[in-house]
């Protein structure tokens, strides 16, 4: 009886997408980066009570696949430079600091780096799912705002933190800072939901940026369902990224 609750434990904490203690992950042997499997199947994405390019909350299936645990610092950034005869994006105004997130990459700077690591940037769903798990949670952590499980404006930072700076916010497959940091590029032209009544110009403009930076004071956009669109050409301080395949 004992084994068989246990069993019963296990799928729960499966389907409820909580199961960081066991994910699995791999390192990519290109770059270095921690790979996290996210299973296949359903999510809540989006939020009927956010912005309105959020709308409306819909499930979305997904097949797995691999996502980084922590963003790409600047050692990989700049290990990939050196092997590409790629310049580094401009310096921030702290510097170049070697487990920090890169910051001032454009999609392209991050989608270059991503095809010579052997993967590619992440669909927008495929970035929110690693950052919520299967609940619809507003945070990684839950749907309670802490300022203290990531690297936000109202901790005093000047600048980003280390990746991996504050575990207490890991995603329910411990994914690290998909909140705050750095926004992280994604893979998607910024579009509407299906099913959106007030849809957003479709012209393939904007690529999607997730998970706000360091910079922000706001946890109304410090949120996994918060999305932004930008150029690709966009770069600011707060800007990065992760891999996935």
């Amino acid at each position: 009886m004992k084994r068989i609750l246990v069993c019963i434990a296990v799928l729960v904490a499966l389907c409820s997408g909580t199961f960081a203690a066991n994910a699995v992950s791999k390192v990519n042997p290109k770059d270095g980066s921690v790979m996290i499997t996210i299973p296949a199947g359903k999510f809540i994405m989006g939020s009927n009570d956010g912005s309105p390019n959020e709308k409306p909350a819909h499930k979305v299936y997904l097949d797995s696949y691999q996502i980084g645990k922590y963003e790409v610092t600047v050692a990989q950034y700049r290990k990939f430079c050196k092997a590409t005869g790629r310049e580094m994006p401009t310096a921030p105004y702290w510097g170049w600091k070697d487990n920090h997130p890169v910051v001032n990459a454009t999609w392209f700077d991050a989608a270059a780096y991503c095809k010579w690591a052997g993967g590619r940037l992440p669909t927008e769903a495929e970035w929110e799912k690693a950052a919520r798990g299967t609940d619809g949670r507003r945070y990684p952590w839950g749907n309670t705002w802490d300022k203290n499980k990531c690297a936000n404006r109202e901790l005093g930072l000047s600048s980003t933190a280390p990746v991996g700076s504050y575990p207490a916010g890991a995603s329910p497959y411990g994914c690290m800072d998909m909140v705050g940091n750095a926004w992280e590029w994604c893979q998607d032209w910024f579009k509407s939901y299906p099913g959106n009544s007030n849809p957003v110009d479709d012209t393939n403009r904007f690529r999607v940026l997730r998970g706000g930076g360091w910079s922000l004071d706001d946890s109304s956009i410090d949120r996994c369902a918060y999305r932004e669109g930008y150029g690709p050409g966009h770069y600011n301080v707060d800007c990065g990224f992760r891999l996935a395949r």
